[in-house]
């Protein structure tokens, strides 16, 4: 008669074992992924764009039928161009995020920092556009304001894309025609606001500065091409 066999596999064992993948090296973070800061990014813009736009006066119970309403609309047009031309940065400044953003694969720390901060100059264009256009009798300073947040808001989109360059974080099929554009562009919008923050304390017309735009991008494109 044959011994018994007394071998026992081990207990919870419910067959051959796997064999376990690799584990992840230590301290080893995938990049953020970017589309919740774009969402987030669109929304933000869309509110500021809002937010000027409720800002516009509107004729009251005091402007008498058609001569006193285009009496009022002619009073605050320069409340109205300075819409357009608030309008027109901000739509500009969103138009150059997605132009860079759309071939973007992930997020470093400094480039949603810097991101956060043109966000935060965003949506304080309504307030800067409202004191540009107030009756306070101090043109330097309510210039001076406006046009160094708008120089600002693009210092802030030139450096959330340096660092996400520095940190190699643009796709490998990013048009580098594209993107060297769009940063002409950027780079002309610092330009043009910078310089007419000196030529108001000189003048009235230091806004006329702000029509050399597409000027200053051609010069700054072939300068850097």
């Amino acid at each position: 008669m044959s011994a018994p066999d007394t071998t026992t596999e081990p207990t919870g064992s419910t067959g051959p074992t796997e064999p376990s993948e690799p584990a992840e090296p230590a301290g080893r973070i995938e990049p953020a992924s970017p589309e919740r800061l774009i969402y987030f990014s669109d929304a933000v813009v869309a509110i500021a764009i809002t937010l000027l736009a409720l800002e516009l006066p509107v004729p009251g119970a005091d402007a008498h039928g058609d001569a006193g309403v285009r009496h009022f609309l002619r009073e605050h047009l320069t409340e109205y161009v300075a819409f357009l031309v608030s309008f027109a940065a901000i739509a500009m400044q969103w138009m150059l995020h997605q132009r860079v953003f759309r071939y973007v694969r992930g997020l470093s720390g400094g480039a949603i920092r810097w991101n956060l901060l043109w966000l935060l100059l965003i949506v304080v264009t309504p307030f800067t556009t409202k004191l540009l256009t107030s009756e306070a009798d101090a043109f330097r300073t309510q210039f001076i304001v406006y046009a160094a947040g708008q120089a600002l808001t693009g210092l802030c989109f030139r450096l959330t894309v340096a660092d996400l360059r520095r940190s190699g974080l643009l796709r490998q099929d990013a048009p580098r025609e594209v993107i060297a554009e769009t940063l002409a562009w950027v780079d002309a919008t610092i330009v043009t606001f910078a310089v007419s923050i000196p030529v108001a304390l000189v003048t009235h017309w230091a806004s006329l500065c702000w029509a050399l735009l597409p000027v200053a991008q051609k010069l700054l494109r072939r300068v850097t091409s």
